[in-house]
């Protein structure tokens, strides 16, 4: 009975360890996922200042900001 004890302990404390590891990759997962949420919000925002940029551009607001600056 004392051996059934000690296999069933051991065990316990096997899943616990494992458990706490996959809570680990699961933190670093969502640490990566959140890098990569941030960069493509860089590249969106990026993207739309271009076509604002070239908006302005081809209407001719540049251009009228210089003469009044």
């Amino acid at each position: 009975m004392e051996q059934r004890v000690d296999n069933l302990e051991r065990a316990v404390q096997r899943h616990e360890d494992q458990i706490a590891a996959l809570f680990s990759k699961v933190d670093d997962v969502n640490i990566h996922l959140t890098k990569i949420q941030n960069t493509l919000n860089q590249i969106r925002w990026m993207g739309t200042g271009a076509i604002v940029w070239y908006v302005f551009a081809e209407i001719g607001i540049l251009a009228a900001l210089k003469v009044v600056a």
